[in-house]
């Protein structure tokens, strides 16, 4: 069994958990590789303004967002018989998190301490970002010393992948979007034991976006 914890359940983790958990339970995927086990981590409750970019309803206003999203992929037939467990853990990540028991840990919060929970004590770890049209992803194979020139959010705060106002203006960013498929085709590949896509950063306006220089020391 691959068991995969994604820790946030909004833009970018509940897109990439269904796009994860369909591409595994309707192709012949997990009668390959086995079961895979799909851990969702989030305290949060359904909101009005999550509507137009997250992967809930109306009806969901007020439920937890991960037994909404477990529950609406079990009704469209994701399940153990298809190969594919969901386990809603309607909780934050904390310092009590036990991440050794996951094979990968995929982190898609926008708060910092999170992230570093995941990078010091996850085997393997994928790490995805954004902010309106733009995003980041990295993972334990990249080099390390590049994401730590990103600079990092205070502690206690987050960073919406949208913009200010953009709800209320109708201008929403789908940079979310795309930080859940080059995730999903990274997890894909990893369950397969494929080659993994590299770190990148990405704006659907302006395309790749330059990574900071690491400055090597001399010897």
């Amino acid at each position: 069994m691959k068991n995969i914890l994604i820790v946030g359940a909004g833009g970018i983790g509940g897109l990439l958990t269904e796009l994860v958990s369909r591409a595994s339970a309707f192709s012949d995927l997990t009668t390959k590789i086995g079961t895979v086990k799909i851990s969702l981590m989030d305290a949060d409750l359904v909101e009005i303004h999550n509507l137009p970019h997250q992967r809930y309803s109306t009806s969901n206003v007020g439920e937890s967002k991960v037994d909404a999203l477990a529950n609406r992929l079990r009704d469209v037939g994701v399940n153990e018989s298809q190969g594919v467990i969901l386990n809603p853990i309607a909780e934050n990540l904390s310092p009590d998190t036990c991440l050794s028991e996951y094979d990968i840990v995929i982190v898609a919060v926008d708060r910092e301490e999170p992230r570093r929970l995941v990078h010091e004590n996850a085997k393997a770890w994928l790490d995805l970002r954004c902010r309106g049209d733009g995003f980041l992803m990295w993972s334990h194979l990249d080099d390390m010393r590049v994401l730590n020139m990103f600079p990092l959010l205070p502690d206690g705060e987050s960073a919406s992948c949208q913009l200010e106002e953009a709800v209320e203006t109708g201008n929403i960013q789908f940079g979310f979007a795309e930080a859940a498929s080059h995730g999903a085709q990274w997890v894909i590949q990893w369950l397969r034991g494929g080659q993994v896509p590299p770190g990148r950063t990405y704006s659907i306006h302006m395309g790749d976006l330059p990574l900071p220089m690491v400055q090597e020391e001399e010897e």
